[in-house]
């Protein structure tokens, strides 16, 4: 399973084998200070919500492919802590590899107050991830502090930050919270941070190893 981080909450996961792919929340055009416009091809897409943010289908060229190695589930959950009322829906994806297991969530724009979040039928699909990206910027989603409590709560094996701006750099919506903010409390908290690898959206996919971050400048 290879990832390729796009910017915001958009991601790609490839098979090595096939080539099959699927990308998670596509930004629309301009609409997230720092990246540009999203121009790719998918197997399929998977949107969390329906936010300008997050439902971008039309960016991606969807080229159709049979004998999808994964196996695709989803948890509906809530965009904020009052069941929806303050921003609707939010769905939880579960993407596992059929034929190695190996287990991959996108949290999408996750706001639901956590214990009703984490109920016994949901942390059996949520539980001891692979892979889990989550959001850490607050004000739509889970803060740092929520993130790093999820974290600890669900034991994923690699979580990946989404959903946060940089201090420096004019990436990411402005009233969010900042990465710098979340690795500092993520350090704090004892877990461990390494920005290993940095890949450019017009470059190769990688192997997800350890937490990575990448971030595509304008005008490139």
């Amino acid at each position: 399973m290879l990832i390729r981080y796009t910017g915001h909450a958009c991601f790609k996961v490839r098979d090595n084998t096939t080539g099959y792919s699927v990308v998670f929340d596509p930004y629309q055009p301009d609409s997230v200070p720092g990246f540009h416009r999203i121009v790719d091809t998918a197997s399929e897409v998977l949107c969390s919500h329906d936010h300008f943010d997050h439902n971008s289908r039309d960016s991606l060229i969807i080229e159709p492919a049979e004998n999808s190695p994964y196996e695709i589930s989803f948890i509906d959950t809530w965009h904020d802590p009052e069941k929806g009322a303050l921003r609707g829906p939010n769905r939880i994806y579960i993407v596992t590899d059929k034929r190695t297991g190996e287990r991959l969530i996108h949290y999408g724009d996750i706001g639901e107050v956590m214990d009703d979040l984490l109920t016994e039928e949901n942390m059996a699909l949520l539980k001891d991830a692979d892979v889990a990206l989550i959001p850490v910027g607050g004000t739509y989603t889970y803060d740092a502090d929520q993130a790093i409590e999820l974290i600890r709560r669900t034991t994923p094996k690699v979580a990946v930050p989404m959903h946060f701006r940089t201090e420096t750099g004019f990436f990411g919506l402005s009233n969010i919270g900042s990465i710098e903010d979340f690795l500092t409390k993520a350090q704090k908290a004892g877990i461990r941070v390494n920005i290993s690898k940095v890949s450019f959206y017009d470059t190769e996919a990688y192997d997800l190893e350890d937490c990575i971050l990448a971030l595509r400048p304008q005008n490139v």
